[in-house]
């Protein structure tokens, strides 16, 4: 028998100026695990002027020409790409079923040494943190990728069972009229040695993304399509035209095997992200920046 108590408090903005005819939005939030004192003044004006700035900055952003070429995604709320385009392909319910891709992969090398991926459900004040799941398992700091390497799955008790490891504190539903399933909480990358500034001065041409929004994901090829609010050409190294509108397509594992340089500036982004696996779970995301060898960027011809 165990308790847990989970307050869980949101705040999201949105804004939409128009000039000259043009009109432009754009919305930021932030949800922690705490109650009523999270909504401080403070917190209010920091959030009010992070989506002015980023509604201001598309009135001078253009539609990029699309193509294959080197992305550099921004820390933070770009890790809702690993979530949805890697992520899910570790919960083992999926890889139990062989629908993953990862299912025949444990302790092979899925991407280049020095990148390590985790799904912690222990940050405190974290929205996806969970003292225990909801199925009575304490959360845990569960190392999915080590160095290259898959080292484990985000298991439920069920799936724990039928592959004869220990439960990873993963098994959650939305409310009791549901089955406990495996879902992630606050899954990340973790630190590497580049900067953000080396990483852009490396590409000759290419792409910075920084705010996401919608996307799809086909679980089982890991396929995705991304769309991305806003960013920056990068040309010759240097931070360029800002860019809005376009779209970033691929394969989360190729990508991840096409991750060429990870910077040590890692951030949980502290968004209202909810999972929607079959039911609704408060999640969170983050990562450093990273740079992509190669994505399919849409946009014009």
């Amino acid at each position: 028998h165990c308790t847990d108590v989970r307050p869980l408090a949101s705040l999201s903005v949105t804004c939409v100026m128009e000039s000259n005819g043009q009109r432009e939005s754009a919305s930021a939030s932030r949800s922690f695990r705490m109650g009523g004192e999270f909504l401080h003044p403070d917190l209010i004006r920091e959030l009010a002027q992070e989506i002015i700035t980023r509604t201001s900055f598309l009135f001078g952003a253009k539609q990029p020409h699309g193509g294959e070429m080197p992305v550099v995604m921004a820390a933070g709320g770009s890790g809702i790409l690993l979530h949805e385009a890697i992520g899910h392909a570790f919960e083992a319910d999926f890889a139990r079923k062989k629908v993953s891709i990862f299912s025949d992969m444990m302790g092979k090398r899925v991407c280049n040494p020095g990148i390590t991926v985790i799904d912690d459900g222990t940050i405190p004040g974290n929205r996806g943190s969970l003292n225990v799941d909801d199925e009575g398992v304490p959360g845990q700091k569960t190392y999915m990728v080590t160095d290259g390497i898959l080292t484990s799955f985000l298991h439920d008790r069920i799936s724990a069972r039928y592959f004869q490891s220990e439960p990873t504190g993963n098994g959650r539903r939305e409310s009791f009229r549901y089955m406990p399933m495996p879902r992630m909480r606050a899954t990340y990358m973790d630190n590497g040695r580049d900067t953000e500034e080396t990483l852009i001065a490396s590409v000759k041409k290419g792409l910075y993304v920084d705010t996401f929004s919608n996307g799809q994901v086909q679980i089982g090829a890991g396929d995705f399509t991304f769309y991305v609010k806003s960013g920056y050409l990068i040309e010759n190294g240097k931070l360029t035209q800002p860019i809005k509108d376009t779209n970033i397509i691929g394969n989360g594992p190729e990508a991840l095997a096409r991750i060429t340089g990870v910077a040590r500036n890692c951030l949980i982004d502290d968004g209202t992200w909810t999972c929607g696996k079959e039911q609704s779970c408060a999640v969170s995301c983050g990562m450093p920046s990273v740079l992509v060898s190669s994505l399919t960027v849409g946009g014009r011809v």
